[in-house]
């Protein structure tokens, strides 16, 4: 079984609520990964934007509160949670520490589930008659480590244009790392009408070599997730 969002959290603010059930990506590929190790690699030095941007505005507890509510309520449904139990927050997360935050407390609950940055694979599959029990530790997990919904809102046009700078000025170089050359991006502009008009681009060195990756045990996806985050540092995305 294998869960694994969007490179953007644009789209991973939709899919984080629908992972777990069918056990597939949203492209519906099934892996089963194995546990070779990956050979160490180092990414290149941290980004800094050359262009800083004003962040939007954060979002108040009530209304961070709200949104989370909304989610796992949604989550609820999407399992078929029947009086899903309140569960208060512990922390939030970021799409940096999601999927091994969410891995860990579903081990604790007695789930064979590794994770990284935004993926969760149980490499032994979730079998039928696990099936309930695994949605609801998934729902609870979910409630007590909610990705932080200041992160999912959709990005302005200045966010759209520092995710540029950073897919073209340090994904591409990260990708190169895993053998990947991205294709050739398209202008900036174009790129950022695109992700105000459909809120995700068509163009993304990261998802290019995610597809790639995909394909390879764990182990390497794992380094991938860690060496090559897909979204730029939340600090100049969102401020924190």
């Amino acid at each position: 079984m294998f869960h694994r969002c969007s490179a953007s959290v644009q789209a991973m603010a939709i899919c984080a609520s629908l992972l777990v059930l069918v056990g597939c990506s949203p492209s519906g590929a099934v892996a089963t990964p194995s546990q070779t190790e990956s050979s160490a690699l180092v990414a290149p030095a941290p980004w800094v934007p050359s262009q800083p941007i004003t962040v939007p505005a954060p979002l108040s507890n009530d209304d961070l509160m709200k949104a989370r509510d909304t989610d796992i309520k949604g989550v609820a449904e999407q399992f078929g949670v029947a009086d899903p139990p309140q569960v208060a927050l512990i922390r939030w997360t970021s799409q940096l520490d999601w999927g091994a935050t969410m891995a860990q407390c579903l081990q604790d609950a007695g789930f064979n589930v590794v994770g990284a940055g935004f993926a969760l694979v149980a490499p032994n599959g979730i079998g039928p008659s696990q099936l309930s029990a695994y949605g609801l530790a998934y729902y609870t997990c979910n409630a007590e480590y909610s990705m932080n919904p200041q992160y999912e809102q959709q990005y302005t046009a200045d966010q759209w244009g520092l995710k540029y700078d950073y897919d073209v000025q340090w994904v591409v170089p990260c990708v190169a790392l895993f053998g990947v050359t991205a294709s050739q991006p398209p202008t900036r502009e174009t790129y950022i009408q695109q992700g105000l008009q459909q809120h995700y681009t068509t163009w993304s060195p990261w998802s290019e070599a995610d597809k790639v990756i995909s394909n390879k045990p764990w182990s390497d996806q794992k380094t991938f997730f860690e060496t090559c985050p897909a979204d730029p540092p939340n600090q100049y995305m969102w401020g924190s």
